[in-house]
């Protein structure tokens, strides 16, 4: 972990708007209530601007056919159609299914008198206004919200979508669909060719709300099968250790507190790992490369690899690296790479085609710059980054991005540039990857974990914790931060009752 000044980085600089994918949408408006903001208010706005686009594409005399659903995106429709009403326009609401939630019933409580129908055919509309499931929805949509999709279809007239279009990656997305993505852009969005035009609105949302990140986050967290087995929970392999076996010990360690079931280390001769961590060794003071036969095996019944804590750069530990990122990438197992490996593995970075194989790399500052043979801003950073090639740059306020959606944390403390955080950042990130989250999510959940412990650890001892201190305190900060979310314990159970 690197704590320290960002000399040379314009503050001011403009990063493209964030990407994020529907999952996302839940955490934005729980982070935006912890804010202070009113998510009824946030609702008024949302339909507002619904429903001025969708004035925009109306002809004069056109008529429009508001479709609702139970939750909040039936809301907005609601409001939708309030305002269009007040604005003259000829509007009838089909509520799909009857509000559920309080601020949904409230807007149709609102826009009571507005004329309500279950014959959509009959009302001879000349626009949709699609509010029927919204982000929450997963899947294709089944019973009443199906059977009204397919009514709409043969209606065979344009559509306007409410945040996001009902059906979206199915076949019964809705004919000619505008979208109006409220406050920021849907990855989703991005991957139905069928999609038309969409639009970004500004609906009040804080931006610090999807910028920044929230003690919310913590809901990223795998939980356990109940009825788990042995290998269900992940498996880690941490390549790394010879030179300096501190770091391995830290990084292997630290994974642990992730939930993984099994942590394995590859390393050279060196102190004794405590006796969780399976380790494998080779010969000699540092690691060098091996034969493919001996290394394959231990990467290819992982979930995840990380390399670099501790290699050092003696004779043969750059081309160990290169050696397991080439075999990892080629078996496509998720990577995370760190400290000596991000060095030897560069060139392999900047030439990584697009591909379904994630990489996390986690550099500070000096790394980040070698890696990029540029200024390690935000802008550049950003730009460097994919959704399969994820940066997460330590510094004062730590960046993480994917291309599409970034993301700051501003938690941390200065004790953080001691030699040995970054390792257990490193560990926390792959243990994370390894119990199966996005590169994003591992990323800044491991982040904000470690620096949240850390920022407890200052309050009580200021600079004279140490990095044995932040691990043997990630399961109380862990268990405080899903409390205070109501996710505690961190169990999954599936099993169909009695």
């Amino acid at each position: 972990m690197v704590y320290d000044i960002v000399i040379g980085q314009d503050e001011t600089m403009t990063l493209p708007a964030p990407i994020i994918p529907l999952s996302e949408v839940a955490l934005i408006d729980e982070a935006a209530a912890a804010l202070g903001q009113d998510i009824g208010t946030l609702m008024e706005r949302a339909g507002t601007v619904l429903a001025e686009e969708v004035m925009a594409r109306m002809k004069p005399d056109g008529r429009a056919l508001v479709v609702t659903g139970p939750g909040n995106n039936g809301g907005d429709g609601w409001v939708a159609a309030r305002i269009l009403a007040q604005a003259g326009v000829c509007v009838a609401v089909w509520p799909v299914i009857p509000p559920r939630t309080p601020l949904a019933q409230a807007a149709a409580d609102r826009a009571a008198g507005i004329t309500t129908t279950d014959r959509p055919e009959d009302f001879s509309a000349t626009i949709i206004v699609d509010a029927i499931l919204g982000a929450g929805a997963n899947g294709k949509p089944r019973g009443a919200v199906a059977d009204a999709l397919r009514r709409l279809k043969a209606l065979g007239i344009p559509s306007v979508a409410a945040d996001v279009p009902t059906g979206l990656g199915s076949d019964l997305l809705l004919n000619n669909c505008f979208t109006v993505c409220f406050q920021v852009a849907k990855a989703e969005l991005l991957l139905d060719e069928r999609i038309g035009d969409f639009k970004t609105v500004d609906i009040g949302i804080e931006p610090s709300a999807y910028q920044e990140i929230h003690p919310n986050i913590m809901r990223l967290f795998p939980p356990l099968d109940a009825n788990g087995h042995k290998g269900q929970h992940g498996e880690l392999l941490v390549i790394g250790g010879g030179a300096f076996p501190g770091a391995l010990h830290l990084a292997t360690t630290a994974a642990l507190r992730t939930g993984c079931d099994q942590v394995r280390a590859f390393t050279a001769d060196g102190p004794a790992l405590p006796p969780s961590i399976i380790t494998h060794r080779q010969q000699g003071r540092s690691l060098a490369p091996t034969a493919d036969e001996i290394l394959s095996p231990l990467i290819a019944r992982a979930n995840a690899v990380l390399i670099g804590p501790g290699l050092g750069r003696d004779p043969g530990s750059p081309e160990a690296s290169q050696q397991a990122f080439s075999l990892a990438t080629e078996m496509e197992v998720p990577v995370v790479i760190d400290a000596d490996g991000i060095a030897a593995c560069a060139s392999a970075l900047r030439a990584l085609p697009v591909g379904p194989v994630p990489v996390i790399i986690t550099p500070h500052r000096g790394e980040a710059r070698n890696l990029l043979n540029a200024e390690p801003n935000e802008t550049h950073i950003h730009a460097f980054a994919r959704p399969d090639r994820v940066i997460l740059l330590k510094n004062r306020i730590d960046f993480i991005s994917n291309g599409r959606r970034w993301v700051r944390n501003h938690h941390g403390n200065p004790r953080l540039a001691m030699g040995g955080s970054g390792d257990c950042l490193a560990g926390l990130t792959a243990g994370l990857l390894a119990r199966g989250l996005t590169p994003f999510d591992a990323a800044r959940l491991a982040v904000y974990w470690l620096t949240t412990c850390a920022d407890a650890l200052w309050a009580e001892s200021g600079p004279c914790y140490i990095p044995e201190d932040i691990i043997e305190r990630l399961p109380a900060t862990l268990r405080s931060g899903l409390m205070a979310i109501n996710a505690w314990p961190p169990i999954r159970d599936d099993q169909p009752a009695g």
